[in-house]
């Protein structure tokens, strides 16, 4: 209880009063000093076996070290729980006691986690070294073989034979690389090896951080007393006495731990670009545990900063690929039309950057196995990949419309147009019902297909022997929604003369209508030699088009001309063409 006022003004009560104090700072000071040493003691003892430990190379045992180090952070625990009671009355007389212990503990940890986090990143690391090591030996191999190819082309005296040797080496050229990265098989071991250091790392930082916060800056110092017993899951809404000391501490505690992580980072990356994803999607997965929590907020921190990195080089892999998308009036600077060109190298190349990047996302979900909706947990990375995709959408479908427009012959604009659009659309079909951007570009190219395909369909028709009656069809097709079938042969130009004269195109022997029908056939296969199934659809759609014509030509001339009999053998005639078509 406190005292009167009138004694707090007496000499003998202030001589005691400054006594009591100064033998309450000597007794902290001491309390405190006496703390810090356990804290130094236990991981000074943990220290010096560890080097006993791993001094003898034959002997030494990852196990063992990380043993030891458990050993030596369960000892601070212990030493937390047995001086609780003493951490709560110098709390109680100082409060800034708190944050001052709570330092010295960080200090202390962290010498433990720091070796902890290296022991499990040294053999990671080191994997992915020879993996880097052998990638190296590969691609020198494959200069080397290159080189040899072009010093044995050099060698070749005449152009002609140089143009002949080209030609036959061409269909085993492999595609251009660009200096991208292999897109065929992702090496799964990189993803494990992250999933496992994040899955060893995380929970022992994670708790630790838990158990600083709440042995130190828990207002609620009973039920801090409790938890430090149990050491069960602590809630997130716990009241912190000082959240900006909780920071500062965890901070210290966490100190140069991230180091050898981003080094492993680093390291993955140079071997490929695309293992960005699967690490953002693991960094966002245990985002989402830790988000909101005070104690972990360090740990968020430098999560993110990870995850800045994955971004960024993502972003750089994706207009790496970009910058492959060629100029094309480059292109046809050197073949001078398309008739040449199949499906473009980057039309080619979207469906395997789109099967590695979700391959590789896939499994990362997989391995985080998040409780959470993972559209929530995801949605950076999902974004930030159907962007991506949508960017490389835009800009192929530009240099292709740009790259026919320069093109004489409608026919081989229409015919390049259809395979590129058609290959997209088969290759991303899987994938579209995931991704609604994309889904997008998906329909833009099935509708540019489509026109593309009616165009051409619409030139093969004024191409070929039946083009005269085609046009007549047309044309009395069209006046037919103005005037009736009666009055139709004494109009100018569909008189039946006008009629014979049309029709005169279409031969009236069987074996001569095979004949033009596979011209038709002929030319089709020309222009689709290179893909079976599109040159049978296009084929099917054609004589489809041309059986209609001829069924109604047919069918006007019986209700507009039913005096004029022009002898051709309507029925055979669609048979025959049925015949060319299997």
């Amino acid at each position: 209880e406190a005292l009167p006022g009138e004694y707090l003004n007496m000499r003998v009560v202030k001589e005691k009063r400054s006594e009591l104090k100064r033998l309450k700072n000597t007794w902290m000071s001491r309390a405190k000093t006496f703390l810090i040493s356990l804290f130094a003691e236990s991981v000074d003892r943990a220290m010096g076996n560890l080097s006993g430990a791993m001094s003898d190379p034959l002997s030494f045992s990852s196990r063992a070290v990380k043993e030891i180090i458990n050993v030596a952070i369960q000892e601070l625990h212990k030493t937390c729980k047995s001086y609780i009671g003493l951490i709560d009355v110098l709390i109680s007389f100082d409060t800034s006691m708190a944050e001052s212990l709570a330092q010295h503990y960080a200090q202390n940890v962290n010498r433990l986690i720091d070796r902890y986090v290296k022991l499990i990143c040294s053999r990671p690391i080191q994997v992915l070294k020879m993996l880097s090591a052998e990638g190296a030996a590969s691609e020198e191999t494959e200069k080397g073989a290159e080189r040899m190819k072009r010093s044995s082309i050099a060698n070749i005296a005449n152009i002609q034979e140089i143009m002949n040797f080209a030609a036959k080496k061409k269909p085993r050229q492999k595609p251009r690389q660009s200096g991208v990265k292999n897109l065929e098989k992702p090496n799964e071991e990189i993803l494990e090896l992250f999933a496992h250091i994040l899955d060893q790392i995380m929970p022992k930082i994670c708790k630790d951080c838990t158990f600083c916060g709440v042995c130190f800056f828990s207002k609620d110092r009973d039920e801090a007393g409790l938890w430090l017993e149990e050491e069960s899951e602590v809630e997130a809404d716990i009241e912190w006495s000082d959240k900006d000391a909780i920071k500062s501490t965890i901070k210290v505690l966490l100190r140069d731990i991230s180091g050898v992580i981003f080094a492993f980072i680093k390291q993955a990356l140079s071997l490929d670009d695309a293992f960005s994803i699967p690490f953002m999607k693991l960094i966002s997965a245990w985002i989402s545990r830790l988000q909101g929590r005070e104690e972990h907020f360090q740990t968020v921190q430098w999560l993110q900063e990870i995850q800045a990195i994955t971004v960024s080089t993502f972003n750089s892999y994706m207009e790496e690929h970009l910058s492959t998308i060629e100029n094309p009036k480059l292109k046809l600077l050197q073949t001078k039309s398309v008739k040449g060109i199949w499906i473009l190298q980057y039309f080619l190349k979207f469906p395997r950057i789109v099967e590695h990047v979700e391959r590789l996302s896939q499994q990362a979900e997989e391995v985080a196995n998040v409780q959470q909706a993972s559209d929530t947990v995801y949605c950076l990375s999902q974004e930030l990949i159907e962007q991506s995709y949508c960017r490389y959408s835009e800009k192929s479908f530009d240099f292709l419309e740009e790259l026919v427009s320069i093109e004489m012959k409608p026919c081989h604009a229409d015919r390049l147009r259809i395979e590129n659009y058609e290959f997209y659309c088969s290759s991303i079909a899987s994938f579209q019902v995931s991704m609604p951007n994309l889904a997008k570009y998906f329909e833009v190219a099935s509708k540019r297909k489509e026109v593309a395909k009616q165009r051409y369909i619409k030139d093969l028709l004024q191409w070929c022997a039946f083009s005269k009656a085609f046009v007549f069809l047309s044309k009395l097709e069209k006046l037919r929604e103005d005037i009736p079938p009666g009055d139709i042969s004494f109009q100018y130009g569909f008189t039946p003369k006008d009629l014979l004269t049309a029709v005169s195109s279409i031969p009236k022997d069987l074996d001569s209508v095979r004949n033009q029908a596979m011209a038709i056939r002929n030319r089709i296969q020309k222009h689709f030699r290179n893909d079976q199934i599109l040159f049978k659809q296009v084929l099917k759609e054609v004589f489809r088009e041309i059986q209609g014509n001829f069924q109604s030509l047919a069918s006007n001339i019986n209700e507009c001309y039913q005096m004029l009999d022009t002898t051709l053998p309507w029925d055979q005639i669609v048979l025959t063409l049925k015949q060319v078509t299997l």
